[in-house]
Parts: C-alpha cells; sequence; structure tokens
C-alpha cells in the first residue's frame, strides 16, 4: 500500500515522467517540413529557368574580347543630293563637262560662292546673296518650262565680279555679276579688258535671235556703263565681227564678215579687217582694208 505523498517526501526515481502536451511535440516537426519543401523549391527554380525544349541546354556563349587599338572608321554615307551629282559629272555630256569645270572653280574661291543642286548662290557684301536657279523640263512637260543652265565660270580680271555663263535651249548668255550689290549685266560673249583695265569689248556673232554686235563697257568703279554698241539690224543679219587685238587703250582691231551671195564669192563670205577707236569719250567704227574672199 503506498502512502501518501507528504510535502518535503523525498522522489521516487522508477516513478514514470508525466507525458507532455501533443501540441508541444508537433510544432518542431511542422517547421522542419516546411523548411525542407522550401530548399527543394529553391534549387528547382534554376533547374527550371536553364531547360530547354529537347531536354538539352544551350552551350555557353563565347566571351569576345575586343582587340587593343582605335576602332576601325566607318565607311561615309554618300548623301543623295551628293550621289545624284556625282551621276551628272560622270555622263559625258556636255552639262556634265560645265559641272565639272564649275566644281573646280567653286573649290577655289572657297565660301564666297557655292552650289546647292540647281541652285547657284553667289555671295555679295551688300544685300542678299544672288541665287540663280537651273531649270530642266521633265519630258512630259510639253514645253513649259524653258531649259536653262547657270554656271560659274570664275571672277573677273579685276576681281569686282562674277563671271557666270548661262546655257539656254537655244544659244547662251554671259553675266557679269557685281560682287558688291549683285548688279547684273548682259555681256552677249566673252570680254577682252584694255591693256590699262579701264574699258571692255564683247563681240558676238549670231545668225538667229541672240545678240549680233559689238560693245565696249567702261569699268568705273564697281560698276559698268555701256559706251558704245552696234548691233547688226535684221536688214544686216550677214554682218558680224571678231575680236582680234588691242592695238593700244583706245583702239581694237576686228575682223569683220559679210555673207555674199555665192556668185560674187565662192565660200559664200567677204571678210575684211575694222578699227573701232575712242576719240575723246566717242568710239568710232570704220572699215581698215578691202573685202576678200575668203579661200
Amino acid at each position: 500500500m503506498t502512502s501518501p505523498t507528504v510535502p518535503g517526501a523525498l522522489h521516487d526515481p522508477l516513478a514514470p515522467e508525466p507525458e507532455a502536451p501533443a501540441s508541444t511535440r508537433e510544432i518542431p516537426i511542422a517547421l522542419k517540413v516546411i523548411g525542407a519543401l522550401l530548399l527543394v523549391i529553391a534549387l528547382a527554380i534554376p533547374m527550371l529557368a536553364s531547360a530547354v525544349p529537347g531536354g538539352t541546354a544551350p552551350p555557353p556563349r563565347p566571351l569576345a574580347i575586343a582587340p587593343r587599338g582605335p576602332a576601325p572608321a566607318k565607311a561615309p554615307v554618300e548623301a543623295p543630293a551628293a550621289s545624284a551629282q556625282a551621276q551628272v559629272l560622270d555622263d559625258g555630256s556636255d552639262e556634265a563637262f560645265r559641272a565639272q569645270a564649275e566644281a573646280a572653280v567653286l573649290r577655289k574661291l572657297g565660301p564666297v560662292a557655292r552650289r546647292e543642286g540647281a541652285r547657284l548662290m553667289l555671295f555679295v557684301e551688300q544685300g542678299r546673296p544672288v541665287m540663280l536657279d537651273s531649270r530642266r523640263p521633265e519630258p512630259d512637260d510639253g514645253g513649259q518650262t524653258p531649259y536653262v543652265d547657270f554656271r560659274l565660270d570664275g571672277i573677273s580680271p579685276d576681281q569686282g565680279f562674277y563671271v557666270v555663263r548661262v546655257t539656254l535651249a537655244f544659244g547662251s548668255e554671259v553675266l557679269w555679276i557685281s560682287r558688291k550689290n549683285g548688279q547684273r549685266y548682259e555681256m552677249h560673249g566673252n570680254v577682252h579688258p584694255s591693256p590699262d583695265g579701264r574699258y571692255l569689248v564683247v563681240t558676238h556673232a549670231s545668225p538667229g535671235a541672240e545678240f549680233n554686235g559689238v560693245v565696249v563697257w567702261a569699268l568705273e568703279g564697281d560698276r559698268l556703263v555701256e559706251r558704245y554698241k552696234f548691233e547688226a539690224t535684221p536688214e544686216q543679219r550677214g554682218v558680224s565681227f571678231r575680236f582680234m587685238r588691242w592695238r593700244d587703250a583706245s583702239t581694237i582691231e576686228l575682223e569683220q564678215f559679210a555673207e555674199v551671195d555665192p556668185s560674187t564669192c565662192s565660200t559664200g563670205t567677204l571678210s575684211s579687217l575694222a578699227l573701232l577707236a575712242r576719240k575723246s569719250e566717242r568710239w568710232i567704227l570704220r572699215s581698215n582694208s578691202s573685202p576678200r574672199c575668203d579661200a
């Protein structure tokens, strides 16, 4: 018979331990299970991300190492306008020849003149630049747009004028344009300065609608003043002149031609020498030899 427990009595070592509540044993086990699941998921995510269809992983990409030294230069990209201009320059036509000659002049002059497509721009001291627009009719234009091509030939001997050659559908013209204010002068042909540079003479022969005759200009500062002009009338279309030389600063030697009937001259042309001389402020044209039949 067991004696009742008395306070202060000794503990019986053979007596069984009291059982702990069930909840205190299950909590640590549940935490371990959750931790194991999280570890499995963490390991599985990289494997799933690297997987590819077919079960084969892609090979590792090689690591490229840039060579030392400067990067290779990129090929220049040619602008469409420049490419079109190059095609014009290489087609072997008269227009291409004029374009090549103008390109050399523009390179020599620098920023005072430039071309932008069909537009020639000439910069002057006073006022806005002079803009000359060439025109090329389209095939289906029906003749509504006349052909005109402006090309810069260079600078006048006194450096005061731009020299521009104008090619038309039928004929040509030469313009002198003041570099100071842009004033334009129709010179009709090539200019021949006098030995002292004070006067300019131009001769042009044309059987058509162009100018046919002789003009003398006086160079006064930055402008030109017409001092003499002979222009053949419709009845004188058979008469023309060609510049030969300046005899002195006031006398010009010319060659004169006249179309005649073949019964008079087998070649149909008589030629003679003429002088255009300045007397005070007047210029006088006169024959200087008898006509002869050109062989």
